[in-house]
Protein backbone atom coordinates (compact mmCIF):
# COMPACT_ATOMS: atom_id res chain seq x y z
CA UNK A 1 0.00 0.00 0.00
CA UNK A 2 1.26 3.41 -0.86
CA UNK A 3 2.19 5.92 1.55
CA UNK A 4 -1.03 8.55 1.83
CA UNK A 5 -0.08 12.30 0.71
CA UNK A 6 0.81 14.59 3.13
CA UNK A 7 -1.85 17.77 2.80
CA UNK A 8 -0.90 20.94 1.15
CA UNK A 9 -0.89 22.74 3.75
CA UNK A 10 1.35 20.29 6.21
CA UNK A 11 3.59 20.18 3.76
CA UNK A 12 3.59 24.39 3.41
CA UNK A 13 3.99 24.98 7.14
CA UNK A 14 7.23 22.31 7.37
CA UNK A 15 8.53 24.06 4.71
CA UNK A 16 8.53 21.57 1.66
CA UNK A 17 7.97 24.19 -1.05
CA UNK A 18 10.50 26.40 -0.20
CA UNK A 19 13.18 23.86 -0.32
CA UNK A 20 11.61 22.10 -3.43
CA UNK A 21 9.44 24.72 -5.09
CA UNK A 22 9.20 22.67 -8.11
CA UNK A 23 6.89 20.33 -5.86
CA UNK A 24 4.28 23.02 -4.88
CA UNK A 25 0.71 21.92 -5.43
CA UNK A 26 -2.90 23.39 -5.14
CA UNK A 27 -5.45 21.81 -3.82
CA UNK A 28 -8.88 21.74 -5.37
CA UNK A 29 -11.63 24.38 -4.68
CA UNK A 30 -14.88 23.39 -3.12
CA UNK A 31 -18.28 24.62 -3.88
CA UNK A 32 -18.54 25.90 -0.45
CA UNK A 33 -18.92 25.51 2.90
CA UNK A 34 -21.29 22.96 4.06
CA UNK A 35 -24.96 23.48 4.09
CA UNK A 36 -28.05 22.52 5.50
CA UNK A 37 -28.71 18.45 5.44
CA UNK A 38 -30.36 17.78 2.40
CA UNK A 39 -34.71 17.46 2.84
CA UNK A 40 -34.81 13.41 1.64
CA UNK A 41 -33.35 12.86 5.42
CA UNK A 42 -35.04 12.16 8.30
CA UNK A 43 -34.94 10.76 11.80
CA UNK A 44 -31.75 9.01 12.84
CA UNK A 45 -29.45 10.25 9.49
CA UNK A 46 -30.61 13.34 10.20
CA UNK A 47 -29.30 13.58 13.44
CA UNK A 48 -26.10 11.76 12.19
CA UNK A 49 -25.73 14.25 9.93
CA UNK A 50 -25.72 16.86 12.34
CA UNK A 51 -23.75 15.84 14.56
CA UNK A 52 -20.73 14.56 12.27
CA UNK A 53 -21.19 18.27 10.61
CA UNK A 54 -21.15 20.36 14.09
CA UNK A 55 -18.13 17.97 15.61
CA UNK A 56 -15.92 17.64 12.97
CA UNK A 57 -12.90 19.94 12.42
CA UNK A 58 -13.61 23.75 12.01
CA UNK A 59 -13.53 24.57 7.50
CA UNK A 60 -12.67 20.57 6.91
CA UNK A 61 -16.20 19.45 5.49
CA UNK A 62 -17.67 21.73 2.24
CA UNK A 63 -20.64 21.26 0.36
CA UNK A 64 -18.19 19.42 -2.01
CA UNK A 65 -18.27 16.26 0.56
CA UNK A 66 -21.94 16.39 0.85
CA UNK A 67 -22.07 12.97 -0.70
CA UNK A 68 -19.60 11.31 1.89
CA UNK A 69 -21.12 12.88 4.59
CA UNK A 70 -24.70 11.58 3.46
CA UNK A 71 -22.65 7.66 3.37
CA UNK A 72 -21.34 8.35 6.92
CA UNK A 73 -24.70 9.92 8.59
CA UNK A 74 -26.47 6.49 7.03
CA UNK A 75 -23.73 4.06 8.56
CA UNK A 76 -23.91 5.79 11.91
CA UNK A 77 -27.30 5.89 12.40
CA UNK A 78 -27.63 2.17 11.82
CA UNK A 79 -24.93 1.23 13.72
CA UNK A 80 -26.48 2.94 16.57
CA UNK A 81 -30.35 1.29 15.88
CA UNK A 82 -28.31 -1.95 16.13
CA UNK A 83 -24.47 -2.10 17.40
CA UNK A 84 -24.83 -5.68 18.13
CA UNK A 85 -25.56 -7.01 14.83
CA UNK A 86 -23.90 -3.79 12.62
CA UNK A 87 -21.32 -6.16 10.02
CA UNK A 88 -17.84 -5.78 10.83
CA UNK A 89 -17.12 -4.21 6.66
CA UNK A 90 -19.62 -1.66 7.40
CA UNK A 91 -18.08 -0.52 10.90
CA UNK A 92 -14.51 -0.11 9.15
CA UNK A 93 -16.21 1.65 6.27
CA UNK A 94 -17.50 4.24 8.81
CA UNK A 95 -14.54 4.81 10.46
CA UNK A 96 -12.37 5.07 7.44
CA UNK A 97 -14.97 8.22 6.67
CA UNK A 98 -14.75 9.73 10.08
CA UNK A 99 -11.24 9.53 9.72
CA UNK A 100 -11.15 11.48 5.97
CA UNK A 101 -13.21 14.08 7.80
CA UNK A 102 -10.61 14.63 10.67
CA UNK A 103 -12.67 12.76 13.63
CA UNK A 104 -10.01 10.59 15.15
CA UNK A 105 -7.58 11.79 17.25
CA UNK A 106 -4.90 10.22 14.53
CA UNK A 107 -6.14 11.52 11.75
CA UNK A 108 -6.90 14.86 12.71
CA UNK A 109 -3.55 15.83 11.91
CA UNK A 110 -3.93 14.67 8.89
CA UNK A 111 -6.27 17.25 7.26
CA UNK A 112 -6.24 20.53 7.48
CA UNK A 113 -9.22 23.61 7.33
CA UNK A 114 -8.35 26.66 5.85
CA UNK A 115 -5.66 28.57 7.54
CA UNK A 116 -5.59 32.32 6.39
CA UNK A 117 -1.91 33.29 6.05
CA UNK A 118 -0.36 36.20 8.19
CA UNK A 119 -0.52 39.11 6.45
CA UNK A 120 2.64 41.22 6.97
CA UNK A 121 5.95 40.20 8.36
CA UNK A 122 5.53 39.17 12.32
CA UNK A 123 9.22 40.40 13.02
CA UNK A 124 8.67 43.73 11.64
CA UNK A 125 8.46 45.48 14.93
CA UNK A 126 11.69 44.50 16.10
Amino acid sequence: MARPRKPTNVLEASGAFRKNPQRERKDAETVGPLTKAPDHLGGGVLHAWNEISKFAPLDVLSDSDRIALEVAANLLAQFREDPAEFPATKLVRLEALLGKFGMTPADRAKVGGKKEKPKGNPFESL
